[in-house]
């Protein structure tokens, strides 16, 4: 199935290499960054911007689309303009990830080598989860959600939409809820709930601002 990739920077390099391990076509990455314009990268063409993605399939012949993006909103909206053009959007779970009995998975899912994943979890569509992350029983990974490398995710924790939790953060058994688009600093530790939007920092964690 001849696939895409959004996104050429250096974690489109990374998951590039992950997808060829696993068998899959890509024919190409899709960037609007000028500087990724006729580019190469790794061997693999730029085919130009967002744009080319509505009429990909016929002029490429191209089936599904990758979006290994950091930006939590841009992922879920490109992947989400993927499907309304008719296009699929697999997930990607690296083959050393432990997946316990009764979790649940969404589509447009990536997750990376190391991880572990307790039961009774939900992960819905388009959450990315990095290298090493130890998510406990119970979850909730709501839409758009990143859980970085190192993070220590504790159990029956409800995360809202693109909740981003940093490098090494842990969130603690106890607390219920991240909130929307909330922030957790590399190296945080959450011990309360946390508002939406805010912006988290320390040990233990305290918010340091709000998001406009």
């Amino acid at each position: 199935m001849k696939s895409v990739i959004i996104g050429a920077g250096t974690y489109g390099e990374v998951y590039l290499a992950y997808l060829q391990e696993a068998g899959v076509e890509i024919v190409g990455f899709l960037d609007d960054d000028p500087k990724y314009v006729a580019a190469d990268v790794k061997g693999v063409p730029v085919l130009g911007g967002i744009g080319l993605m509505k009429n990909i399939r016929e002029t490429h012949g191209v089936e599904a689309i990758y979006c290994p993006l950091g930006s939590n909103k841009l992922r879920v909206k490109f992947l989400k303009m993927a499907k309304e053009y008719g296009l699929k959007t697999p997930n990607y779970i690296h083959p050393s990830v432990n997946i316990s009995p009764n979790v649940t998975i969404g589509e447009g899912v990536y997750i990376l080598l190391g991880t572990n994943i307790m039961p009774h979890t939900v992960i819905k569509d388009y959450v990315m989860i990095s290298m090493n992350v130890g998510l406990a029983h119970h979850n909730v990974l709501e839409e758009g959600v990143f859980l970085s490398t190192g993070c220590n995710f504790g159990a029956s924790i409800y995360a809202h939409k693109y909740a981003y939790c940093g490098i090494a953060s842990t969130i603690m058994t106890g607390l219920h809820e991240l909130g929307e688009d909330c922030l957790i600093g590399a190296g945080a530790v959450v011990i309360r709930d946390v508002e939406p939007k805010a912006v988290m920092a320390g040990v233990p964690a305290k918010v340091i601002k709000y998001k406009e």
